[in-house]
């Protein structure tokens, strides 16, 4: 067998396996894009369910209750659990494409924790 009998079988192989390549790549990108669209809005429902929350512990009838309150701190801890993965809702633009400044993840740094 020569050198053009293997670049004739090889070429073929190598074409498809790139189209296929990118096939995945493309619907990989359409799930991240969902998925980040939904972490999206369900942070946006729990940041108004704490707000609605706090407005209700702090009308007259409900001031010091503790369950409220208690449920009220869950969900301010909730919400900054979210905010710590903003970069993923920073992904997305309005229309629902990836932003060219932000292709890649950033790294974020951990703040020392504190000894309780």
């Amino acid at each position: 067998m020569n050198y053009i009998h293997v670049l004739l079988i090889a070429f073929p192989i190598s074409f498809l396996l790139n189209i296929f390549v990118i096939w995945y790549i493309v619907r990989l990108m359409r799930e991240l894009l969902e998925i980040t669209s939904s972490l999206e809005e369900l942070y946006l429902e729990i940041q108004s369910f704490s707000k609605h929350i706090e407005k209700v512990y702090n009308l007259e009838m409900f001031y010091g209750d503790e369950t409220l309150q208690n449920l009220l701190l869950h969900a301010r801890a909730l919400t900054e659990e979210f905010t710590r993965y903003d970069y993923l809702f920073s992904l997305v633009d309005n229309e629902g494409e990836l932003r060219e400044d932000e292709r890649a993840i950033p790294t974020q740094e951990t703040p020392p924790q504190e000894a309780e």
